[in-house]
């Protein structure tokens, strides 16, 4: 059970470190050509960001944690109707992002006639966030406070959607797991979420400007998945819910895939 918890809690952290304030907007700084020397900056960011899902995390899991207590169990999932609900509503949040995700048609392809055309046409302007955004990036970047508020500015943001951080936070509650190894692996967590913009954040570093095409087009890429990343989000989340609901309630059942 133990190995089975920390392979979902590092899934979860792997999506928590694709999101706008722990990748999209050190990867948009990282653009930058004086990318070199905002690195301090970039790193206060990323520090004040963990700091504030961590101490997020510990006032979700300490305020769950009573709950338990009071309530004199050692797991919530022990209660058949928590059962129910992770089971239900995993099912119903992986149906979500599967139906949401196939629901979205392509991009019509382009004509021949219009290829040289369209290779010649100017790069399409940044989306209204993606503006919001560098404006934001713009002011900050004036003083090491401005890096503070942007980052606390991005967490608040993304509170309504941090669906991962939650779930790993429900996981740690409904674990055997004493308090203290449960705060230590929120911290790890939160160490992991920051994992992919380090290791931009080091190549930018030690190849410098041999690394801007690559960052241009992984910007580019990230910028349009970031803005459909809903429904597999709440896919994944689904599916790890119903799996763990579903292993709760018929864990020796022959139906049961998750035995």
């Amino acid at each position: 059970m133990t190995t089975a918890l920390y392979v979902q809690l590092t899934v979860l952290a792997l999506i928590d470190s694709t999101s706008i304030g722990t990748l999209l907007i050190p990867l948009w700084l990282l653009m930058r050509p004086d990318a070199k020397r905002l690195a301090p900056r970039i790193l206060l960011f990323l520090g004040v960001l963990a700091t504030f899902y961590l101490l997020v995390g510990v006032a979700v899991l300490s305020g769950a944690g009573w709950v338990v207590g009071s309530m004199g169990a050692g797991s919530l999932t022990r209660l058949p109707a928590i059962q129910w609900v992770m089971a239900v509503g995993g099912g119903a949040m992986l149906a979500y992002g599967l139906f949401a995700s196939s629901g979205k048609k392509p991009a019509p392809a382009t004509v021949h006639a219009t290829t040289h055309a369209a290779a010649a046409a100017p790069a399409p302007e940044p989306a209204p966030a993606e503006q919001r955004w560098q404006l934001r990036m713009g002011t900050a970047l004036r003083s090491p406070g401005g890096m503070v508020v942007l980052a606390l500015l991005a967490g608040l943001l993304e509170l309504p959607t941090m669906l991962p951080y939650l779930a790993a936070i429900g996981f740690l509650t409904n674990s055997t797991l004493p308090m203290t190894a449960q705060l230590l692996i929120l911290c790890v967590y939160c160490l992991v979420m920051l994992v992919p913009a380090l290791v931009l954040l080091t190549l930018r570093l030690t190849l410098d400007s041999r690394l801007d095409g690559v960052l241009q087009r992984f910007g580019s890429q990230m910028s349009k998945f970031s803005a459909g990343t809903l429904p597999w989000v709440v896919g994944i989340v689904g599916f790890l819910l119903l799996r763990s609901g579903l292993s709760l309630l018929a864990p020796m059942a022959p139906w049961n895939p998750f035995k």
